[in-house]
């Protein structure tokens, strides 16, 4: 009785695949991505996925069987929850930086903290939505922050710089404050008319960039009789590691120029 039963069990479990052989079918909603997802990647969110045809026979077998006869997924529900999308391809990086155009970004951001994303995209060669997509992963992944102020936007390697020396790298990415700055560090008290003399700019113009650095305590403004004179504060100073009352120093400790970007711990990409 007991080889009879075992008999019909491989019958018994025919029959339930041939009733419940349906092909399982479902509505799909063709919508237009995001627009921040990039165009010209093949990814999405550091995942890839794999063409059918690269897999081993058995496991072809597995996903066509499970597409054909979803109901046979039941009794395995808790294995397939855990490891279903490893059957479908799904694979998932596990650093972030893994992906070269979002390592060359992160590596930018290093070598130019302040820098626009904009400007990332233009020393990158990455257009600007992508260059937005993965800045937007970079930071989810703590890796870089952004620092806001007003209508610009300057992003840095965490870690690296407070926010006093963020906002003294976020004012020096732009070219004529960056003169200015130079030249009040060669000559504090230097007077407006001189410093539009030297950068080439009018007076009118000269007024409007202190009064940006002065709002974010980098400038103060003194006046001797009719002149205008300028003088970088202690906190413009701090960050660079500048004495008060140097008059001698030089641009040299600009990030750009490796000073202060070598004197930090430079953290390996992985």
């Amino acid at each position: 009785m007991r080889v009879e039963l075992y008999g019909k069990v491989p019958l018994f479990f025919l029959t339930l695949l041939f009733f419940l052989w349906n092909p399982a079918g479902a509505v799909i909603i063709v919508e237009p991505g995001p627009a921040e997802l990039p165009t010209d990647v093949t990814y999405i969110d550091d995942e890839f996925f794999m063409p059918l045809w690269s897999y081993p026979p058995m496991e072809l077998l597995t996903i066509l069987l499970l597409l054909h006869c979803p109901l046979l997924a039941m009794p395995f529900e808790l294995v397939y929850s855990a490891g279903a999308m490893a059957y479908l391809g799904y694979r998932t990086s596990r650093c972030p930086l893994d992906n070269k155009k979002r390592s060359r970004i992160y590596a930018c951001i290093r070598d130019r903290p302040g820098i626009a994303p904009a400007e990332i995209a233009r020393v990158t060669g990455i257009n600007r939505g992508t260059t937005r997509y993965h800045l937007s992963r970079l930071r989810e992944a703590g890796l870089v922050s952004a620092l806001y102020r007003d209508d610009r936007v300057g992003y840095f390697r965490n870690g690296d710089y407070d926010t006093a020396e963020k906002v003294v790298c976020l004012h020096l990415q732009n070219g004529t404050r960056r003169q200015i700055f130079a030249l009040l560090l060669e000559k504090p008290g230097i007077m407006q008319s001189e410093l539009a003399e030297i950068v080439g700019i009018s007076r009118s113009t000269v007024a409007w960039h202190m009064r940006q650095l002065t709002a974010d305590g980098l400038v103060e403004a003194n006046r001797d009789g009719r002149a205008v004179c300028y003088t970088l504060t202690g906190e413009a100073l701090a960050p660079s590691g500048v004495p008060d009352g140097a008059a001698d120093i030089t641009v040299s400790f600009l990030p750009w120029n490796g000073t202060v970007a070598e004197s930090r711990a430079d953290s390996p990409l992985r």
